[in-house]
């Protein structure tokens, strides 16, 4: 009588294939998906900076000045109708005078997901002029597109 063995299961070289596989897939994936969460915090973080914009110019409707000096994340000066991110930090300041009467300014928190982003700091001015600085203060416009 002839046995016949049929191989069942995979041997140690096939997993060790797809095992390897698997990880260079992940080594290209996963960086291009932080990326993609990292640009889509920045689109937050613009929206947070395009809302406070017009509540500053609210603020200015309602109290003939614009809002002073503060940290807009803390609620100084009161900011009650803005959604802001837990990534950015939200300031604004007021010089009273020309297109800059006054900067709002949003930066990633230093212990946060976004500490490492291209785009170190995002401005919105009185007048709406958008801008963006990479690392070391250079002005990046790829950080409004």
């Amino acid at each position: 009588m002839k046995r016949c063995f049929f191989q069942k299961g995979l041997t140690l070289i096939e997993l060790l294939i797809v095992v390897s596989i698997i990880s260079i897939i992940s080594a290209i994936a996963v960086p291009a998906y932080n990326n993609h969460v990292e640009s889509a915090r920045r689109v937050e973080a613009r929206s947070s900076l395009m809302e406070l914009h017009l509540w500053a110019e609210q603020y200015f409707t309602l109290n003939r000045s614009y809002p002073s000096s503060g940290n807009l994340s803390a609620g100084s000066p009161s900011c009650s109708a803005c959604t802001l991110s837990t990534h950015y930090t939200f300031s604004i300041t007021n010089s009273g005078a020309g297109q800059d009467r006054f900067v709002i300014t949003a930066a990633p928190k230093s212990t946060g997901a976004q500490k490492n982003d291209s785009c170190k700091k995002l401005t919105i001015n009185a007048a709406g002029i958008k801008k963006g600085y990479g690392s070391g203060g250079a002005n990046n416009s790829d950080c409004w597109s």
